[in-house]
């Protein structure tokens, strides 16, 4: 007593399938947009009034105003300002001494005849090492 087979028969109709996929995206789309926004007022909303509270920020102190410098010449700002140029360039002098001193110091020759110096102090090691080193 074998069953007939039963048929089905589908009806393929573009527009309905294209106007529901479009659907079914939008509605994702709506749906991940609310689950994010819910989750932010969740985590983020409650936090901020204890905060608020906890942490009152004490008023400023009054300030006194400064006492306005009395105008100088155009010497004396003059004078001003090649002192700091002075200042600044033999800060950047120094500083380019002292690079070039740890750049002499770490060359590998330096290193070699400062440690011979080291272990065996001899003229020909102390003039290499004055050599090398500089």
């Amino acid at each position: 007593m074998a069953r007939p087979r039963r048929i089905l028969r589908i009806s393929f109709n573009p527009l309905v399938l294209t106007l529901s996929v479009a659907l079914g995206v939008w509605l994702g789309f709506i749906a991940i947009g609310l689950t994010g926004y819910f989750g932010y007022q969740l985590y983020a909303g409650g936090n901020k009034a204890p905060v608020a509270e906890v942490f009152i920020p004490p008023p400023a102190p009054p300030q006194a105003e400064p006492a306005p410098a009395p105008p100088s010449t155009g010497e004396e700002r003059l004078q001003k300002y090649e002192e700091n140029y002075n200042a600044a360039q033999r800060a950047d002098n120094e500083r380019q001494e002292r690079l070039e001193e740890q750049r002499r110091l770490s060359d590998t020759k330096c290193q070699f005849w400062t440690e011979q110096y080291r272990n065996a102090p001899t003229e020909k090691a102390k003039r290499n090492m004055a050599q090398e080193c500089g």
